[in-house]
């Protein structure tokens, strides 16, 4: 009795969809772009205080940090969705247990991470291939951080359970003060008291141990005063759950990995063509990205709860009306944002590296031509999170694939050999351009078999 008062009082199945939207996407989106902006930030404290050697340590550890990220982001993703769907069926008791499964996946997540990096320490980064000063910077960073490990898996975990729970905007002020407490504490430890890269490191890391702490905070509170909705209980669901979770998450795991492959082969490919210049062009043409597709993201997952629990109440009618309004207001998005950065290239790349018009000049050019690649980037990020939402993991990961791996790495191949370094810059249109075509036909199918599974029941009905 108490799951289905709560199934009734559910407002993310009767509110209108776009009061909705405006409720979770706006704080998701605000969330991203301050953590967008602290990286940004974060790495530029680095690199005017420690030098370069310190930004290469940082940077030299992003395989180790993405597989970290990747299977808490994977464990958080699939497990909300799962969780999402249960609560939109009305079966609250079963979306805790799933909830808190998660929550003990992503503790023992971090503690074995920890361990690994503390035992495995010298094997990890020598195998990064980097020298030998900038390795012990790599190894200093990454040993202050390995003790704060759950926190990080966790805050992943937490934080969209919160949203889940129905409190977005309290979900992005928590994340909005760690990000602003891990600045505050990077200029104190960086340039008042001199501790080093160990200080970057540890200011990051007091950052995630206070978003965490106040998740965790959160649902324990719940769950002394046994309040409504999501709250830790015994983790529930088995193997089976596990096995569930792991694959509806795979392609947000696949998607981290991808980007540190694909990443390290566009480095090479321009430095074969262009050398150092062309290196540096592609950083700021990754900033450009990433900013762009924190809107993406932002409304993929900032829809994820009302579809998810739209789905799990067989509500199809809200989960396509759901889908038509994020992905309609992510191509406007998109295309506001390409012809923005189109028109204001040589600003932009000129805010990065005023004093060498060679490599602004080259910039610019690299940013006219992968501009064109984000209006139908909307389409492919947003398409792959609806398809988790809905425990379609087989589709969300072919769409992960193709954009994050598959036509990266044959257009780094095929590029270059058919039109010079011009070549490279094309690999992320032609990518986006061929997960837009992939989901566009995904969702058509999905639409056609979604109308198809209700009509026919409603017929026999009239039928008999």
């Amino acid at each position: 009795m108490k799951d289905s008062h709560e199934r009734c009082a559910d407002g993310f199945l009767q509110e209108p969809i776009g009061r909705l939207l405006v409720r979770n996407c706006g704080p998701a989106m605000a969330s991203m772009l301050v953590m967008a902006l602290y990286q940004i930030v974060d790495g530029a404290m680095v690199g005017r205080r420690l030098g370069p050697d310190a930004l290469a340590a940082v940077n030299i550890l992003y395989p180790v940090i993405a597989l970290l990220v990747g299977l808490a982001v994977m464990i958080g993703v699939g497990a909300n969705a799962k969780v999402a769907v249960l609560l939109g069926a009305g079966r609250t008791i079963e979306a805790r247990g799933v909830f808190s499964l998660a929550a003990a996946l992503g503790t023992g997540l971090g503690v074995v991470g920890t361990v690994v990096v503390i035992v495995r320490i010298a094997p990890l980064t020598s195998a990064l291939g980097a020298s030998e000063a900038v390795s012990e910077l790599a190894r200093t960073y990454l040993l202050t951080m390995a003790p704060f490990f759950t926190a990080y898996v966790l805050t992943f975990i937490l934080d969209q359970a919160m949203r889940n729970d129905g409190h977005a905007g309290l979900a992005t002020a928590v994340m909005a003060c760690g990000a602003f407490l891990n600045i505050a504490l990077d200029y104190l430890f960086l340039f008042v008291l001199d501790l080093g890269i160990g200080g970057a490191a540890l200011a990051s890391a007091v950052g995630q141990g206070f978003t965490a702490s106040f998740f965790i905070g959160y649902f324990a509170l719940k769950s002394i005063r046994r309040h409504h909705g999501l709250r830790f209980t015994k983790p529930a669901g088995g193997l089976r759950t596990v096995a569930a979770i792991a694959t509806n998450g795979s392609s947000e795991l696949l998607g981290s990995l991808a980007l540190g492959v694909v990443t390290l082969l566009f480095n090479r490919a321009l430095m074969s063509h262009l050398g150092a210049i062309g290196v540096a062009a592609f950083a700021l043409v990754q900033y450009v990205l990433m900013l762009s597709a924190v809107f993406f993201n932002a409304l993929g997952t900032g829809s994820q709860p009302i579809v998810s629990r739209n789905h799990g109440a067989g509500l199809p009618s809200r989960v396509s009306a759901t889908l038509r309004i994020v992905l309609g207001s992510g191509c406007a998005i998109g295309v506001l944002l390409a012809v923005g950065v189109w028109t204001a290239a040589e600003h932009v790349a000129s805010l990065f590296v005023p004093d060498h018009p060679d490599a602004v000049a080259l910039t610019a050019d690299a940013i006219r031509i992968v501009a064109w690649s984000i209006p139908a980037a909307a389409v492919g990020t947003i398409g792959s999170v609806f398809f988790t939402s809905i425990e379609r993991a087989g589709r969300s990961l072919l769409i992960a694939a193709l954009r994050g791996l598959i036509v990266p790495v044959a257009m780094l191949a095929a590029g270059p050999l058919l039109w010079g370094a011009t070549g490279i810059w094309f690999v992320p249109v032609v990518t986006e351009l061929a997960g837009l075509a992939v989901t566009a036909v995904m969702l058509v199918t999905w639409s056609g078999a979604s109308v198809r599974s209700h009509l026919p029941r409603r017929g026999l009905i009239r039928a008999a």
